[in-house]
């Protein structure tokens, strides 16, 4: 396993832009938004660029041209972080309990991430099981960027941490509705996220029905539907379930689902899940500490806007390639995926204004020095 700093350090890669060589004459090609290496977006009333025949991996031949530069697309987060009672319980392979774990483990990966990030927390249920309601329905951080080491939010952060004691029941439906609907009432830019970090099946439905007690819990199924209405509204949602999770993983996969984060190759039946199930860890410190740095890999260092194109002109999204090029060594074609939820190759986001690395594709990028460039005109070549 690589060391923590290495698995949730953020690369920002310059993202460079090629235009593909037409075989179209040069009067109609001059129909395009020149630069000095060719047309980059295409006329809709003129010719495409490249017959699609061309291997955009191949030096000297297909697409070449100019460049042009971005940065990887920032992230919004907000954590939602279960700190019922039973999250005093030991932690499986350590002798902290699981929420001294969590704690630590989140701690650690926000230090990793980067200034432009925009992060936020809510504690569930934030309220002792005597108490009148089962969630106090509020923000313990507001969203805000990071910033420096130590900014105000990041202080602000370790300090909601180190006020946290777990009590209280599960009132995660409710949590999980507050703390999207914040998401989508913040201004910060960037993808949205949610973690929800979960170690059993929830005590309260929505609208705090229920006992709050581990021995009556409620159906944890509108979860799912919740998760959806959420990526409706533009919010994707990672799920991690903690030891204790165990009657709660079917949906909690079926959330991940409905969310847009499904692990590649998952079933809702198990053993591979869709969500991060950590209900058979016999290390929650070290296995907590890799999802964490696969889900902020996903959300902070994986997606590169693609520009707009200039007044007048359309890009053809079936005209793209993706191309990753080492420090001292050649391009590599990155082949676009099909599927949702992918491991290898790159897919674009729901919106379409960004490219999406999928997981393994991202790891590897991410774990390396070089450049990412789009390749524009050549038939996008598909896995």
């Amino acid at each position: 396993m690589l060391p923590r700093t290495s698995l949730l350090t953020v690369l920002v890669y310059s993202l460079n832009f090629t235009a593909c060589s037409s075989s179209a004459p040069q009067e109609e090609e001059d129909a395009g938004a020149q630069l000095p290496g060719g047309p980059v977006f295409e006329d809709p009333g003129g010719p495409d660029f490249g017959e699609g025949s061309e291997d955009p991996g191949a030096e000297g031949r297909g697409c070449v041209g100019q460049t042009a530069g971005t940065e990887a697309v920032p992230a919004v987060l907000q954590l939602v972080v279960d700190t019922s009672g039973s999250m005093d319980d030991d932690a499986p392979g350590t002798r902290d309990t699981k929420w001294q774990v969590t704690r630590d483990a989140l701690l650690g990966a926000i230090e990793q991430m980067p200034g432009s990030t925009a992060l936020g927390v809510v504690f569930y249920p934030d309220v002792p099981i005597s108490a009148s309601s089962c969630f106090d329905r509020q923000a313990d951080v507001e969203i805000a960027p990071l910033a420096g080491q130590s900014s105000p939010q990041r202080r602000a952060i370790q300090g909601a941490f180190a006020a946290q004691n777990p009590d209280g029941g599960t009132p995660t439906h409710d949590a999980y509705r507050y703390a999207y609907g914040e998401l989508t009432k913040s201004t910060a830019v960037g993808n949205r996220f949610a973690v929800l970090i979960t170690d059993g099946t929830p005590t309260f439905s929505e609208g705090c029905v229920g006992t709050g007690r581990v021995s009556d819990p409620v159906d944890p199924s509108p979860l799912v539907a919740e998760a959806e209405r959420a990526r409706q509204r533009g919010v994707g949602t990672f799920v991690i379930g903690s030891p204790g999770s165990e009657g709660a993983r079917e949906s909690l996969s079926r959330m991940a689902e409905a969310g847009g984060t499904a692990r590649p190759g998952c079933s809702h039946s198990g053993p591979d899940y869709c969500h991060f199930d950590m209900t058979q860890s016999r290390d929650f410190a070290r296995d907590l500490e890799r999802a964490l740095g696969t889900i902020s890999g996903l959300a902070l260092s994986c997606a590169y806007d693609i520009p707009e194109p200039p007044s007048g002109l359309e890009l053809d999204p079936e005209r793209v390639n993706v191309l990753f090029t080492p420090s001292g060594g050649s391009a590599e074609l990155i082949t676009r995926s099909n599927a949702g939820a992918c491991s290898e190759g790159w897919r674009y986001s729901d919106d379409g204004a960004a490219v999406l690395l999928c997981s393994a594709t991202c790891d590897r990028v991410r774990s390396s020095t070089g450049t990412l460039s789009l390749q524009f005109g050549c038939a996008t070549e598909v896995h």
